[in-house]
């Protein structure tokens, strides 16, 4: 499946431009997808994200993502525009039940 069956609109290239367009995939690619809308998308991207994936969707992948992987206005804003509660602040590893441990 590629970008153009994924429906992801030709103006998010710039976006993602890290990741092949052609053999993107809307599912597969969330977490990427998703971290660069934000970091980089304007309001109109991060509203198609939240028609694509969900709040509670985004909200999960962000939560999992280190606070240093996205800009602070950005942090702020997912706060704000997806309910973000926190961002993980140190590495460490996801259990099977989805507990962070920063053991694994």
């Amino acid at each position: 499946m590629n970008s153009k069956e994924n429906n992801i609109p030709e103006s998010l290239r710039p976006l993602l431009w890290g990741l092949k367009w052609d053999k993107l995939n809307i599912e597969d690619d969330k977490n990427d997808i998703i971290i660069n809308i934000v970091n980089g998308g304007r309001m109109a991207d991060w509203k198609w994200l939240r028609t694509v994936y969900g709040d509670d969707v985004i909200k999960s992948i962000l939560e999992k993502r280190l606070a240093s992987e996205l800009y602070p206005e950005s942090r702020n804003l997912a706060r704000i525009f997806f309910g973000v509660n926190s961002f993980r602040h140190h590495r460490g590893a996801f259990d099977q039940n989805g507990e962070f441990n920063i053991n694994l």
